[in-house]
């Protein structure tokens, strides 16, 4: 008969066979263990450090996600163990290659091909930290919970479990943990929401953690460095021409190499003569077009998003105003929120937005702007 605890996913189901024959150290009694998923960047290193002067059994854990040769991998699971020794704390590095590649690389490459900009930070998210790794922490490490490097914060009351922005605007992080769950955040540790940026490097400067001078990561993981995303995928999907369109006018205007080397929004790299500055404003991977008009051209008034996931007891069943946010790097704006059947939901803008981009998240937070409440993956 199979174990109902084991996770269904094989390529998870793998990395725990695989965990097996690890020695694992007890808890003591009476101890709250906490994994904290350890990357070896600053953050997460002093996530560990936070916690274990409070008096958590900490262990850490570093997904291995790519193959050798990753600057990010390499480094990092050297930098983590390292840090772990520092501590005094195990380390458990938990094979994830093969998982990584078929859900968050491969996704990545088939969302370009269909005019989608993807998010796959916010997909490792789901996936790997609070799928895989929270799985493994949870039935091999016998963790309470989990913790991370995530600029948010977890607020608890009674029984209900809240996530919010971080104290500091600047670093908040809440936008890419939209996918989570209510069991999830509650089996959740963010300790670095109540802290700037500038004061967890000077812990980490103060305990001489190894990873206390470490830069923050601005690219993707996978993309090897001084590659530009497009650089990266040509390596992966065809040339395939097709026509630049006038969104307002409907003249070809030229022809390009492929639309996945376009996002909604690009400005720079168009390569169109034109006595107006010209925006990409829409993608048909089908008919191979890329549309581009004046900036104005670029705002929209509404978006449908799908795959909504409620960071609520139970899921709204009508109308209701709230904030939307539909890039990271974007403000939360007024909107409407309309839930929809199947898991969807539409937003409806109080004012039109520039670059609404299929692939990105529709991050929905409430009228104070404190709290997110949902989101989902935009149309």
């Amino acid at each position: 008969m199979p174990d109902p605890q084991a996770p269904a996913d094989p390529e998870v189901a793998a990395c725990f066979a695989a965990a097996s024959s690890k020695p694992v150290a007890g808890k003591a009694a009476g101890a709250t263990r906490v994994a904290v998923l350890m990357s070896g960047g600053v953050d997460s290193s002093t996530t560990a450090l936070l916690l274990k002067r409070e008096g958590y059994d900490v262990v850490g854990v570093t997904g291995w996600l790519i193959k050798s040769g990753s600057r990010c991998c390499d480094t990092g699971m050297i930098d983590a163990a390292r840090v772990a020794e520092q501590l005094g704390i195990d380390h458990h590095a938990v094979d994830l290659r093969q998982m990584f590649k078929l859900k968050i690389i491969d996704q990545f490459h088939e969302s370009y091909a269909r005019a989608r900009t993807p998010l796959p930070c916010s997909l490792c998210n789901t996936l790997v930290k609070w799928g895989a790794l929270f799985q493994y922490s949870q039935k091999v490490l016998g963790a309470d919970y989990i913790a991370t490097g995530h600029y948010a914060r977890i607020e608890r009351s009674g029984n209900q479990v809240r996530l919010a922005r971080a104290a500091d605007p600047r670093k908040d992080q809440s936008y890419v943990l939209w996918g989570l769950t209510l069991a999830q955040l509650e089996a959740t540790l963010l300790p670095l929401g109540d802290y700037t940026k500038d004061e967890i490097r000077r812990l980490a400067g103060e305990h001489a953690l190894a990873s206390a001078n470490r830069p923050d990561s601005q690219d993707l993981c996978f993309i090897p460095q001084g590659q530009t995303p497009q650089e990266y995928l040509a390596q992966f999907l065809p040339e395939m021409p097709g026509p630049f369109v006038h969104a307002l006018t409907g003249q070809v205007l030229g022809e390009h190499k492929g639309t996945h080397n376009f996002t909604i929004g690009q400005r720079r790299g168009i390569g169109l003569a034109h006595p107006e500055p010209l925006y990409v404003t829409h993608i048909d991977p089908e008919a191979r077009a890329v549309y581009v008009g004046p900036k104005h051209a670029l705002t929209r008034g509404e978006l449908t998003a799908s795959e909504l996931n409620w960071l609520l007891p139970e899921p709204p069943g009508k109308p209701f105003a709230a904030l939307a946010k539909i890039r990271y790097n974007s403000q939360a704006v007024p909107a409407e929120i309309r839930p929809l059947p199947d898991g969807r939901a539409q937003a409806i803008f109080r004012e039109p937005q520039p670059a609404v981009t299929p692939g990105q998240v529709l991050g929905i937070y409430d009228l104070t702007d404190t709290y997110l409440i949902g989101g989902g993956w935009i149309d």
